[in-house]
């Protein structure tokens, strides 16, 4: 059994994910430009990446930020031929969620000088050249192109159309200022940042903002506190990852500030390289705050955090214990049930083995997943509690993984020994089935949000890398505890019956709630790509089952059997894969509307009451609320007495849109549930875990 359910495992966690977000059309029109139709020899001049930008979407800085990557222009020249460095007009800020990025929108050009060398041949020169960038809204996607330009080398002339561009990029570039005297000092507490220079002198500042050419010199998304005297300038900014033990180098970034001279208000931006430990004048700090700018105007920054990384800690060890008691967790707590009773009378040394070995599988596997999602949230992808489920097929293994288990369970078949086996065989293969059924435990815990994990994992997705994998751990003890304590106190292990004839009925009971976990999955698959991936999964699960009696065969044809059996399953299970996702709506349920910002911005003009239900179909949480709270007759009659505007979004499926408004409302995945006051006011979140007088008493504050 533990080498299918390690052969299933390893299909399911390897697999890609399948859901593609955005259009296959390229967000960025790109061009190579330059100010020159035709370049003498000894000449420099200008190449230029040109990017037109889909409106709402933006590329990124030489330092992106908290996620993203700077764009990239390789060069094809001959022999003789020398370029310079990039040079990067003054970026703007970009919020996504918790996060703020550097980049442009609209349009932008980046230039390179190139110099001819003296002996250039003359005549026609083609150039080809090879760009990388990230493109992102509440999405990011690669692009790439490879382009082409042709010049004359001879007489220079101007090409005015590339000229006008790459002058209105070196326009916007920053000023250097190598003798600027500024200096940069702090710790984890706070970063000082002093400048001192004639320019800011007679001037009125605002919208100041520092951006670091390093990542990490800074907390990005952190407010920026100036204070302007004379030819004075003095920011607090917090620390990010590189200074929080001290500013032990210089650092080189840009300021871009809006400077009034008179009557006029122009932006201004000027590069220049900080000293570290140094103040360069006593300004006392100030208790202004100036927000980053892009363009559209100043953007807020993002909210404090709430909690602490202590609370947050607490917060992960709380929701993890009382994940064990989540519905979408029973059918694992039997297997890990079964297999106590089954060491019922081996010695205390091997049952105390079974609990830690269990563990490591729980806490290995929170750590995959935490890496995984901080993974998603550098590549500038929404990292959302629970999103493995959201591949089909990883709903399409995971269903045939409980099937099979179950059939195990009823003794149609079975691999190594049986259960009333005493070897050393069996201490072995028990060490991997219970590493195994950890990891188990974990993705089938993950479609659940239990209680206190939803703060949790919204801090862990926000901070540097060891501290949010550092909750992740948090969390996988807390759901390992129980079995562990079970296994370590010998009092509470005397508590279980001692083996016997009881355990083969034991087991085939615990078969069912494997088979109910299945159909559960199987509806979750046709909620994602409808009647063709669930018949690809019943030809899937009629695969395995012949693989299962093909078992039973022995000698090289029985292997062979097995062999097919084993394809064919796979490659039913990977059908899944290339299947297109189905639009999900709530046509049928007339009382639900599907949500929308706008839709929701419309009910509250009109003066009602919101309910906002994000829910998906792997959900398990959201089903038991949606059969449950939601269904009750107080509450829905409550609902319709206040008038009070239903929608319901449904994230069964990728979607970026609804993944945004879940990240804004500080929420790590599904369930997410928001009751807005009538005519304008921000919501109220509700817990993930609903009760009648939750629901009732957040409408009547709302009417209220």
């Amino acid at each position: 059994m533990t080498r299918l359910l390690a052969l299933f495992l390893m299909l399911v966690v390897s697999a890609p994910a399948v859901a593609q977000f955005g259009s296959t059309e390229p967000m960025v029109d790109a061009a190579l430009v330059s100010d020159r139709t035709s370049v003498a020899p000894g000449d420099t001049f200008h190449l230029a990446l040109h990017q037109q930008i889909t409106p709402g979407w933006h590329t990124y800085w030489r330092n992106p930020g908290d996620s993203g990557e700077p764009t990239r222009l390789e060069l094809s020249l001959p022999d003789g031929w020398r370029t310079g460095e990039m040079i990067w007009p003054a970026p703007h800020s970009y919020d996504l969620g918790p996060l703020t990025n550097y980049g442009y929108s609209a349009e932008v050009t980046l230039p390179v000088p190139v110099t001819a060398p003296d002996n250039a041949a003359e005549g026609p020169l083609t150039i080809n050249a090879f760009a990388t960038w990230l493109v992102c809204e509440d999405i990011c996607i690669p692009e790439e192109a490879e382009l082409t330009l042709t010049l004359d080398v001879g007489a220079s002339t101007v090409d005015r159309a590339g000229q006008a561009l790459i002058n209105q990029a070196l326009e916007q570039a920053p000023d250097r200022a190598p003798d600027m005297r500024a200096g940069l000092e702090g710790d984890s507490d706070g970063l000082v940042l002093t400048l001192s220079d004639p320019r800011f002198d007679g001037a009125s500042l605002s919208d100041v903002t520092f951006y670091p050419h390093d990542s990490g010199v800074i907390d990005h998304a952190a407010d920026q506190s100036v204070t302007h005297e004379g030819e004075n300038l003095r920011l607090d900014v917090a620390a990010g990852y590189l200074s929080r033990n001290g500013v032990d180098q210089a650092r080189t970034g840009v300021l871009v500030y809006t400077a009034r001279r008179g009557n006029e208000w122009s932006e201004e931006a000027v590069e220049f390289t900080a000293r570290e430990g140094l103040r360069v004048n006593e300004l006392a700090a100030s208790s202004s705050s100036v927000a980053g700018v892009s363009g559209q105007g100043a953007l807020r920054a993002p909210e404090p955090q709430s909690i602490g990384f202590l609370q947050a800690a607490g917060l992960a060890l709380l929701g993890g214990l009382i994940l064990n008691l989540m519905p979408c967790v029973f059918p694992v707590l039997s297997m890990k049930a079964l297999t106590l009773v089954e060491k019922r009378g081996a010695e205390r040394g091997e049952a105390r083995a079974l609990g830690l070995v269990f563990a490591a599988g729980v806490v290995g596997t929170f750590l995959v997943l935490g890496g995984l999602l901080l993974v998603l949230r550098v590549a500038g992808l929404p990292a959302l509690w629970g999103m493995q489920l959201q591949a089909p097929l990883v709903v399409a293994g995971l269903a045939t993984l409980m099937f099979l288990i179950g059939l195990n369970f009823l003794g149609v078949f079975e691999i190594g020994t049986s259960l009333q086996s005493v070897g050393s065989g069996v201490k072995d293969s028990g060490r991997r089935g219970a590493f195994l059924t950890g990891v188990l435990a974990v993705f089938v815990a993950a479609p659940c949000l239990a209680p206190f994990m939803t703060g949790a994992l919204a801090f862990a997705l926000t901070q540097p890398a060891l501290a949010s994998l550092t909750i992740f751990v948090f969390l996988g003890v807390g759901l390992a505890f129980p079995f562990v304590l079970v296994s370590f106190v010998p009092g509470l292990l005397n508590l279980l019956p001692r083996p016997g004839a009881w355990m083969t009925r034991f087991r085939e009971i615990l078969a069912f709630p494997m088979f109910a976990t299945a159909i559960w999955l199987v509806w979750v698959l046709s909620a994602q790509l409808g009647s063709d991936g669930v018949l690809w999964l019943m030809l899937a699960l009629l695969a395995s089952s012949f693989t299962v009696w093909a078992l039973r065969l022995g000698g090289p044809m029985g292997r062979i059997t097995v062999l097919a059996g084993v394809l064919l399953t796979l490659g039913a299970l990977s059908v899944t894969a290339r299947l297109e996702p189905v639009t999900r709506t709530v046509s049928g349920q007339s009382e639900w509307a599907q949500w929308s910002e706008s839709a929701v911005a419309e009910a509250q003009a009109a003066g009602r009451p919101v309910f906002v239900d994000f829910t998906a179909a792997w959900c398990v949480s959201c089903q038991v609320n949606k059969l449950g709270t939601l269904s009750d007759s107080r509450v829905r009659d409550l609902f319709a007495q206040q008038d009070v505007a239903l929608f319901r979004a449904d994230f069964t499926n990728r979607d970026p849109v609804i993944a945004d408004a879940l990240a804004r409302h500080g929420a790590a995945g599904v369930p997410l549930y928001l009751v807005y006051p009538p005519e304008s006011g921000d919501p109220e979140v509700l817990p993930p875990l609903l009760t009648s007088g939750i629901v009732i008493r957040a409408v009547n504050d709302a009417v209220n």
